[in-house]
């Protein structure tokens, strides 16, 4: 499910100030990890500033992103790595978008 691009332009400004060594979902600057309902609190939080009704998870900017990067023909073994899958079985889960994808453009022939 694509995301509104209300909510990307949200999540672009979250993330504008953070250095690539920071979590995003961190107490603070250079902090650790929050716990799981704490991160799901500011996604909310971030999802209602974007003005958005629809339910969106983690687990759907994780599917989205990995969709996209499949989408733009990056190798399912680096999608993989930017997950932070242990196996590759786990990542295939995203192949099903690629395989969507090719049916379309034959069916368009």
């Amino acid at each position: 499910m694509p995301l509104p691009e209300s909510f990307g332009r949200i999540l672009a400004i979250a993330i504008a100030d953070k250095y690539r060594e920071e979590y995003l979902f961190a107490k603070k600057t250079g902090g650790k990890l929050v716990g799981q309902h704490a991160a799901r609190a500011y996604l909310k939080k971030l999802v209602d500033k974007a003005g958005i009704d629809k339910k969106i998870t983690a687990h759907k900017l994780r599917h989205t992103y990995a969709t996209r990067l499949l989408e733009k023909d990056v190798h399912l073994i680096d999608i993989q790595a930017l997950l932070g899958h242990e196996s590759i079985a786990t990542t295939q889960i995203y192949t099903h978008a690629g395989q969507e994808r090719l049916s379309k453009l034959v069916a368009d022939i």
